[in-house]
C-alpha cells in the first residue's frame, strides 16, 4: 500500500492528538510515559512492532555495567543513579500492576581466567567508586561457589537483576491504567513541525503533539534523519539462549568476558550474549548457540543436563563510548531524544525517565546533561 504524505487530503487519515508523543515503547519510552502521565500530561506512545518486545525484552536483565572499569564516568554515573532507584521502581510497578518483575539483589561473580583476565587494580577501582568488591581465590571459590568452575573471581554484591519481560508487562499495564494511549505495529514514516505543534504520520494515523520524544532504540537515527539530524546510534545484535535448570542452582549472576549466566526464580537459565555488527539483521545462528552453550557447560558443569528451550536475538542501540543521548534537539523546539543506551537501557531506565520528564516540563535536570547531549554539543 502506498504511503500517505502530509500533502494528501487530511480526510484520508485518522487524526489524534497528545501533549507528549513518545516514539518507541521499550523500557525507556514506557518509563518516560509513566512519569509524564503522573505529572498530568496526556501521553501517546507508538512502536513499530509489538510493545516492549525489542532490546529491552531481549536482554538478560543485569542491572549494572558489565566490566564497569571499562566505561567512562558519564555512563557510570547514569548507571549508578539508575541502580540506586531500582528497588523502589520495581516495587512501584508491582504494587500498581500486580505483576512481580522479580527484582533481586543477587550479586555477581566476575570470573578471572586466561581467556578474560581481570585488571590487577580492580579492587582499588571499585573502592574509588564506592563499591565493596571482594576478591576470592580458587580455593575460596570452592567453598563460596562450588557449583562454578573458576580459578579466581571478583564478587560484586551491589548488582541486582530484573526479569525484564515481566517488568515491561507491568509497565505497560501501569501506564495504560494511567490513561496513556498505546499503539503497536505503527511505524513512524514522517515527522515535521507545523506551526507550534509537531505532526507525526504513522501508517494511516496522523498525530499532533506539543512535544515528541524519540526513544526508538536502534531505529532512532532513521527517524531523526528526517529532520536532517545525524545521530550515531547503530544496531548491535546480541544472541541469547534459554535453558531450563533447577531452581536455586545458581543464586548469583556469573560473568566471564562477554558471556554471562542469569538464573530466574523458576529455574530458567539465561545465557548471553554475542555482540555483532550485522545491521538490522535479527536472525540467530547455530554458531552462536554452540559458543554460548560451550561457555555455560564449562563454567557451570551442572548445566550439561539442562535442555535448551529457546534461542533469540535483539538489537541493542550502540553509541560512541556507550554513552547514551538524553537531550533536547537544538533548534527543534519540543523535540527530545533518548537513545544509544546499548546494554544499559534497563539499568538506567528510572533515571533516564526522570531526566526526560524534567526536560519536557522545562525543569532543571537533576544531573548535568552535557555529557548526553547530541554530538555537536556533547562533552565527555
Amino acid at each position: 500500500m502506498a504511503q500517505i504524505s502530509f500533502t494528501e487530503s487530511i480526510s484520508k487519515t485518522d487524526l489524534r492528538s497528545a501533549e507528549v508523543l513518545i516514539i518507541g515503547a521499550g523500557v525507556i519510552g514506557l518509563s518516560a510515559a509513566l512519569r509524564l502521565a503522573q505529572a498530568g500530561k496526556k501521553v501517546t506512545i507508538l512502536d513499530r512492532g509489538a510493545l516492549g518486545r525489542e532490546a529491552s525484552w531481549a536482554g538478560g536483565g543485569i542491572l549494572s555495567p558489565l566490566h564497569a572499569w571499562r566505561y567512562l564516568p558519564p555512563l557510570l554515573r547514569l548507571a549508578k543513579e539508575g541502580m540506586r532507584r531500582y528497588e523502589a521502581f520495581a516495587n512501584e510497578i508491582q504494587d500498581a500492576s500486580g505483576i512481580d518483575p522479580e527484582w533481586r539483589m543477587s550479586g555477581m561473580w566476575v570470573l578471572d581466567s586466561e581467556e578474560a583476565p581481570l585488571p590487577r587494580d580492580v579492587l582499588a577501582w571499585g573502592a574509588a567508586w564506592g563499591r565493596n568488591w571482594q576478591w576470592h581465590t580458587a580455593t575460596e571459590m570452592q567453598h563460596l561457589a562450588p557449583m562454578l568452575r573458576a580459578d579466581a573471581a571478583l564478587f560484586c554484591p551491589e548488582v541486582a537483576q530484573i526479569r525484564n519481560p515481566r517488568l515491561l508487562s507491568g509497565l505497560l499495564r501501569y501506564v495504560t491504567a494511567l490513561g496513556v494511549h498505546t499503539q503497536d505495529h505503527t511505524e513512524v514514516t514522517e515527522i515535521r513541525k507545523e506551526g507550534t505543534q509537531w505532526a507525526v504520520l504513522a501508517g494511516n494515523l496522523r498525530y499532533y503533539a506539543d512535544r515528541i520524544i524519540v526513544s526508538a532504540g536502534s531505529w532512532t537515527g532513521r527517524i531523526l534523519a528526517q529532520q536532517g539530524i545525524s545521530l550515531p546510534v547503530t544496531p548491535v545484535r546480541g544472541q541469547m539462549l534459554l535453558l531450563q535448570g533447577q531452581k536455586n542452582a545458581l543464586p548469583q549472576i556469573v560473568l566471564e568476558g562477554a558471556h554471562y549466566l542469569v538464573q530466574r526464580q523458576d529455574g530458567q537459565l539465561l545465557v548471553g550474549s554475542t555482540s555483532e555488527d550485522v545491521g538490522f539483521d535479527k536472525s540467530f545462528t547455530p554458531e552462536a548457540a554452540q559458543e554460548l552453550l560451550a561457555f555455560t557447560h564449562r563454567v557451570f558443569p551442572a548445566s550439561r543436563t539442562y535442555p535448551v528451550t529457546q534461542q533469540w536475538s535483539g538489537l541493542r542501540p550502540g553509541s560512541p563510548n556507550n554513552i547514551p543521548f538524553i537531550s533536547k534537539v537544538p533548534g527543534q523546539d519540543g523535540l527530545f531524544v533518548a537513545s544509544g543506551h546499548f546494554r544499559y537501557g534497563l539499568t538506567t531506565a528510572p533515571i533516564t525517565a526522570e531526566l526526560l520528564t524534567e526536560l519536557v516540563l522545562d525543569r532543571t535536570p537533576s544531573l548535568d546533561l552535557s555529557p548526553y547531549a547530541l554530538p555537536l554539543a556533547r562533552k565527555e
